[in-house]
């Protein structure tokens, strides 16, 4: 199998399986005709494919041939679009207003067949090439041909690059601090919707005026009238679905259209999210690495974030927005909002009723209501997504810029609720479905509103009517600014492990399932297997005899540590508490890691151990602690640490440790599983004998 990291959290896409497949092949198609293409992050898409397969969920070759064969027929959609459309362009459309074709045009001039090969790198351009070869008459043979070649190297060469990413995306979340985790991933998220946006900015003007160009030449077409002559109320149907002069027309089929997508999502994954053992795993053990990476600074800067999904913020904005449009008679768009976030808080409600799933018992505040799906996340599109559209429609900004400002306060906000473990991430997925699905029913009225009634002349309003909507927006943003900087509800107080369990017989406690025998990582992938089973009176007492023995009680990973850590392994020198890449056992990150520094003095060999306080005790009250053991033996560029294969090697070592301090008072070795080889989270194989050791500490 393929190494997998801590950071990995695509089990929505692993559960996919064969799926995965044909849709990163479709993306790959659409993304290759020119029409789609400026709206469907292909190349993206293809490489998460990559480091899917690098976390070993998809075969290379397999999903070389889906993109290879997806990006081929796109190729051939743009080229028929272009052998079809030529005639009815001439005359029609100039193609010297758009940048993005005269690229296309001049790569196939000076490099002809093979720029489509070419071309397949170059995003927008993908998709022009085999439309600008189409116009310059290349033969259909030779572009046959060529579209087959250049699918091929595109298809290596992007999976590959996802591959890669995937390997560093492996060792860099082990070096990742706290705040450095999130903005890492905020970035990224972020300038990829920018990506998106911008790309669309650029490009879809220039599509649209190509579809438009080819519509009418197809409305004008005699074999087009012949055609609607014989089937009159077909064509009829056609027709109206995309009449751009009332709403019944194009505007209700694009927004039906897009809500039964988005409804057919959501009904298709509302179950798995709740019901699939990997997802609901997955969302566990992603609440308790959130909780090991807490921090003072971020837990109040995501507190203040997620207020402004908090029903009293959302009131005062609700109320300013809606008394500004009234006063402007912005009848419409104050309907649409009205009834986007009122349907979105009744069917938030209703479906918290109806699952009732309980909330994360780690989360920062305390909460009654249930938590799938996430109100904040649902009202975070519902209701700052038609306020971004009515930004549009009252024409304050550009509709690419309007929505990108949604997506961004929406993003924000879901982040924050998973950062503070108030909801599972499946819970914020949810509720972004269930608030988009509101979002397009509150469009749809208000665009209904305003396409159904005439435009009718209004008087001239007063200085006073034009002042009173910009004082209530102002007050309103006020008070939610003054509401967000007070805000605070009850803290919660987590109890991290389970009520204290008496064992007589530890063995059996692994036998019968009540405790695991390996470690595993956030995706629940088996790492490196329980070998040390300690005993001991408290944490305290377990500390002091690790301490006796040469161990050293390992730092949080930080920001100061992991700095220290880092400068420790570019200079070859010794760092006695380096941070451990946290392991996860029985759903839980280990609270414990202590190391041994080395003869090298170097941080880049040493001893290691991850332990686990557990809720199991002895007959006598004893704390039972739960350990692995792994010796660190080198570094690579990335600054992941490579371990020893021979684990049990590095058991033995610390049991010595603890014999030579005069700390044990028992120990005994017991087969907990048979012998096996297996792999870390970076990768590096290590055989064990399946034996674990009972220590009990003085």
């Amino acid at each position: 199998p393929m190494p997998h990291s801590l950071d990995q959290i695509l089990p929505s896409l692993q559960s996919l399986g064969l799926w995965s497949y044909w849709i990163i092949g479709l993306s790959s198609l659409l993304e290759a005709f020119f029409v789609t293409g400026i709206i469907i992050p292909g190349t993206l898409i293809v490489e998460a494919g990559g480091i899917l397969v690098q976390r070993g969920m998809l075969d290379f070759f397999d999903l070389a041939w889906f993109v290879a064969i997806g990006s081929f027929l796109g190729g051939e959609a743009s080229y028929w679009a272009g052998i079809w459309g030529g005639r009815a362009l001439k005359g029609r459309w100039d193609p010297q207003k758009w940048k993005h074709y005269q690229r296309a045009e001049r790569l196939f001039a000076r490099h002809g067949g093979a720029s489509l090969i070419l071309g397949r790198f170059l995003g927008p351009v993908s998709g022009l090439v085999p439309f600008a070869a189409a116009l310059a008459g290349m033969n259909r043979r030779k572009f046959l041909l060529w579209n087959a070649i250049a699918s091929v190297p595109y298809a290596l060469a992007q999976v590959a690059f996802g591959y890669f990413l995937g390997g560093v995306i492996t060792r860099l979340g082990p070096m990742a601090t706290r705040m450095a985790l999130f903005a890492l991933v905020a970035a990224v998220l972020l300038g990829v919707l920018w990506y998106l946006v911008l790309r669309v900015e650029r490009t879809l003007p220039f599509v649209f005026s190509i579809l438009r160009s080819i519509l009418r030449a197809v409305a004008e077409n005699p074999e087009v009238h012949a055609w609607a002559a014989r089937h009159p109320r077909l064509a009829r149907f056609i027709a109206e679905r995309l009449d751009t002069r009332r709403f019944g027309g194009l505007s209700a089929t694009l927004l039906a259209g897009i809500f039964t997508y988005v409804l057919f999502i959501w009904a298709g994954t509302v179950f798995d999210f709740l019901m699939a053992d990997p997802i609901v795993a997955t969302d566990q053990r992603l609440a308790r690495l959130m909780h090991a990476f807490w921090s003072p600074p971020l837990l109040g800067v995501f507190a203040h974030v997620t207020a402004l999904g908090d029903w009293k913020i959302v009131a005062v904005l609700a109320a300013g927005s809606l008394g500004a449009l009234a006063l402007r008679r912005q009848f419409g768009l104050a309907l649409g909002l009205a009834v986007a976030l009122g349907g979105d808080v009744i069917s938030v409600a209703l479906l918290k009723v109806i699952f009732h799933r309980p909330r994360p018992p780690l989360a920062y505040f305390i909460e009654t209501s249930g938590s799938f799906p996430s109100g904040h996340a649902a009202i975070s599109v519902a209701f700052y997504g038609m306020l971004a559209y009515i930004v549009w429609r009252r024409n304050w900004l550009g509709p690419l810029s309007a929505a990108l400002l949604g997506a961004t306060v929406a993003f924000a906000i879901g982040l924050s609720r998973i950062y503070l473990i108030e909801h599972y991430l499946s819970d914020v997925l949810n509720g972004y479905l269930v608030g988009t699905m509101w979002l397009v029913i509150g469009i749809a009225v208000a665009e209904w509103w305003r396409q159904s009634r005439p435009a009718r002349p209004h008087p001239a309003p007063t200085p006073l009517a034009k002042v009173a909507p910009a004082v209530m927006i102002a007050v309103a943003l006020l008070g939610a600014a003054g509401l967000d900087a007070a805000y605070t509800k009850p803290r919660n107080t987590p109890l991290l492990t389970t009520a204290r369990q008496t064992v007589r017989d530890i063995p059996a406690l692994f036998t019968s399932g009540k405790a695991p025998a390996t470690t595993e990582s956030i995706a629940g992938t088996p790492l490196e297997p329980v070998s040390l089973i300690v005993i001991a009176p408290n944490v305290a007492d377990f500390e002091a005899a690790m301490k006796s023995a040469g161990w050293i009680e390992a730092q949080k990973p930080g920001f100061r540590a992991l700095a220290e850590a880092a400068w420790a392994a570019i200079t070859n020198r010794e760092d006695a508490t380096a941070p451990v890449t946290p392991y996860f056992w029985n759903g839980l990150p280990n609270e414990l890691a202590f190391q041994k520094p080395t003869a090298a003095k170097s941080v880049r060999k040493r001893h290691h151990a991850r332990f686990w306080t557990t809720g199991f005790v002895t007959a006598s009250g004893a704390r039972i602690f739960i350990g692995s053991a792994s010796f660190d033996d080198g570094i690579d560029w990335s600054g992941l640490h490579h371990i020893d294969p021979n684990i049990d090697a590095e058991r033995d070592t610390l049991l010595a440790d603890l014999k030579k301090a005069g700390a044990v008072r028992s120990l005994r070795l017991f087969q907990l599983s048979t012998p096996h080889l297996g792999q870390d989270v970076a990768g590096d194989p290590w055989f064990t004998d399946g034996k674990a050791a009972i220590v009990t500490l003085k």
